[in-house]
């Protein structure tokens, strides 16, 4: 069988990243980027959590390498810290969150999805994530950062359906299209200061 279909072992693995973090030893995802600079997570966070929590959830995928769901708490908090092993035998932290409603009732459980089955598809509306399998909502962007050709634009009351837990945002074709047009248009209503700074100074 191929190994990339076993399921791992818990406490193996739970070894494994424990010890990739204590020697700081592991890359973070974007997402992971962004809750740092946003403040909605802190390093000392993220590596609590890996330290001391528990796997949870175990999910595959045929093209991908296993994901590893984590709770753990930090401050008295409960937060789930997603992460993967992949080829190369890395630890990518993909991103995190604070189990809640609608989709846990508490940290170690998930609600049950009552209603249609997700594989009916009677509408082309996206309804779950692809990458945390949890419920998305329709909201409007009221900032949506997007690059183009190297530049930043920045693009207010984007329609997107938003990921309730891990933030993932999903924008149709067309408005994806819309705001290319816009761009390519110049159509702005305004322009900002964007602050940057060398890494490397």
């Amino acid at each position: 069988m191929n190994q990339a279909f076993l399921r791992p072992d818990v406490k193996e693995t739970t070894d494994w990243i424990r010890r990739k973090v204590n020697e700081n030893d592991y890359y973070n995802s974007e997402h992971i980027v962004r809750y740092l600079s946003q403040r909605i997570f802190s390093i000392e966070d993220i590596r609590q959590v890996l330290l001391s929590g528990i796997i949870l959830e175990i999910h595959s995928h045929p093209l991908r390498c296993h994901a590893f769901l984590v709770l753990g708490y930090s401050n008295n908090e409960a937060i789930h810290v997603a992460c993967t092993k992949d080829r190369d035998e890395n630890l990518i932290v993909l991103y995190a969150y604070r189990p809640s409603l609608p989709t846990w009732e508490d940290e170690k459980t998930r609600t049950e999805v009552k209603g249609q089955a997700m594989d009916e598809k009677l509408d082309a509306k996206i309804r779950k994530c692809f990458f945390c399998n949890s419920e998305i909502e329709p909201i409007v962007v009221g900032n949506f950062d997007f690059r183009w050709e190297g530049d930043l634009y920045v693009i207010k009351k984007v329609p997107a359906g938003l990921c309730v837990q891990c933030g993932e945002k999903y924008i149709s074709a067309e408005a994806s299209e819309k705001i290319v047009v816009k761009i390519e248009k110049e159509a702005f209503i305004e322009k900002d200061e964007v602050r940057v700074f060398d890494y490397e100074r």
